[in-house]
């Protein structure tokens, strides 16, 4: 059953359903006020028929006047019997005439009642359902008695039931068009949706859902167009990181493999074949470093329980990064500024988020002139670690690019150092970011959530 089908029947199910408990509420509520309504209407009128008669000549009881004000108002009480029963039983007036059978029931009633001031019965005359009004007064000198026709409830009921229906009717109708208007709406962007995904599944990013509404489709197709982007986006990247990997050991295969021929052939002298086995080796060397770097990134990126995360002490973690660079530093002559005044615990996995810091540490010594300096700062729930360099700086439009895999600075070696260094951050929810500090240099700046609990 398609999602069309099922809106309109949910529309219809809906209406039917409030219709029917409308119509079973009307049913025992409606009638019954209307016949409340009528008890005391004729209670109303009984008293003041009983005040008229009591306060004329019992001997001549006319009530023609009486009745020819309610005619000029059109009252319905004209519509009905209007009986006055002395005290002793005897019928001394009727606007209608009465056959025998209504005669032995307004006795009945009369004997039924007369001990009480007022009182109501259901009953019925030549088979025509009546409501009986008796009314004596405190005095009962006189009791009026008053026969309303209940056919005219019942007909009034029977007009507002069709009503109802109309009314039913034309929501029905309505509810279609709604229903119409919204699953058009609703089917067009799902259709559309459907079309995007088909084409995804098919390695085709280029396909977005135009969907225009804010409810939840048009939320699940701008999630969705997000998704495609970030897939394509995936996609190129593990192009260009398979096209890089291709290039970065291509390169010292082919020059392991030159040197391995020279030396197969014997054509190089003693002195020749030591420096092209140092140079075989120091392509190994390379191979080895870079294939151990790119299993490294893919076991940050993709195992899950890689990190065994633990709180530490950042300092203590950024000081074991620092010795771990101390030869390098020796070596470009640079020094390191770094003297902590407090400890910041974090949440981390120590040895990975050294080998975070490290990386980020050896690419400002690489670019440096003379010094590196290294500050953390605290903020309410967060810390800040500063690392800079007084080197040249990033080069225009590279600071977007060093974080991508493979891609290597002026001076870089496999490019993947950054990349490692910021999957490492990720992983912790710490941030990094990298740009130009004035007026000359680069900076690094790394935020995260400091650990409160001691």
């Amino acid at each position: 059953m398609s999602i069309r089908i099922k809106i309109y029947l949910s529309y219809m199910g809906l209406i039917l359903f409030i219709f029917v408990v409308f119509v079973v509420l009307f049913y025992a509520w409606f009638e019954k006020n209307l016949i409340d309504q009528m008890k005391e209407d004729n209670l109303r009128f009984a008293r003041l028929i009983e005040f008229v008669v009591t306060n004329q000549n019992r001997k001549t009881i006319d009530l023609k006047p009486f009745e020819s004000y309610f005619e000029s108002l059109e009252s319905k009480f004209l519509q009905d019997y209007i009986i006055i029963v002395s005290s002793d039983g005897v019928i001394e007036y009727s606007n209608k005439e009465l056959d025998v059978e209504t005669r032995l029931k307004i006795m009945k009633i009369f004997a039924e009642n007369k001990d009480v001031q007022y009182g109501f019965e259901m009953g019925s005359i030549k088979e025509k359902p009546c409501l009986f009004t008796i009314y004596g007064g405190k005095s009962k000198s006189v009791f009026v008695i008053i026969i309303a026709d209940l056919a005219r409830v019942l007909n009034f009921k029977k007009r507002f039931f069709l009503l109802i229906l109309q009314t039913a009717g034309l929501s029905c109708v309505f509810a279609a068009i709604v229903a119409i208007f919204v699953s058009s709406r609703m089917i067009r962007g799902l259709l559309r949706l459907k079309e995007a995904i088909k084409q995804a599944s098919q390695m085709k990013f280029n396909k977005k859902v135009e969907v225009t509404s804010n409810d939840e489709i048009g939320i699940i197709a701008t999630e969705f167009n997000r998704l495609i982007q970030k897939i394509d986006e995936y996609n190129q990247a593990q192009i260009r990181f398979l096209q890089n990997i291709s290039h970065e050991l291509k390169t010292p295969l082919t020059s392991v493999r030159g040197y391995a021929e020279m030396l197969k052939e014997g054509i190089l002298d003693k002195s020749k074949m030591e420096s092209a086995a140092g140079k075989i080796i120091w392509h190994v060397d390379r191979l080895k470093i870079l294939i151990n770097q790119i299993i490294d990134l893919t076991k940050i990126e993709s195992i899950e329980n890689y990190f065994c995360f633990e709180k530490s002490v950042l300092e203590e973690v950024i000081f074991e990064a620092i010795l771990e660079n101390e030869g390098y530093m020796l070596s470009k002559e640079v020094a390191i500024e770094f003297a902590p005044q407090t400890k910041t615990y974090v949440i981390c996995d120590k040895l990975r988020l050294k080998e975070a810091f490290s990386n980020i540490i050896s690419n400002c010594i690489k670019y440096a002139n003379n010094k590196v300096t290294i500050e953390i700062k605290s903020e309410k729930d967060e810390f800040e670690v500063r690392i800079e360099d007084d080197g040249e700086g990033f080069l225009q439009g590279e600071i977007d690019k060093i974080f991508e895999r493979f891609y290597k600075g002026k001076r870089g070696e496999s490019g993947l150092g950054l990349s490692i260094a910021k999957a490492i951050f990720d992983k912790h929810g710490f941030s990094i970011e990298a740009k130009n500090k004035i007026p000359k240099g680069a900076r690094f700046k790394i935020r995260g959530k400091i650990c409160k609990e001691q």
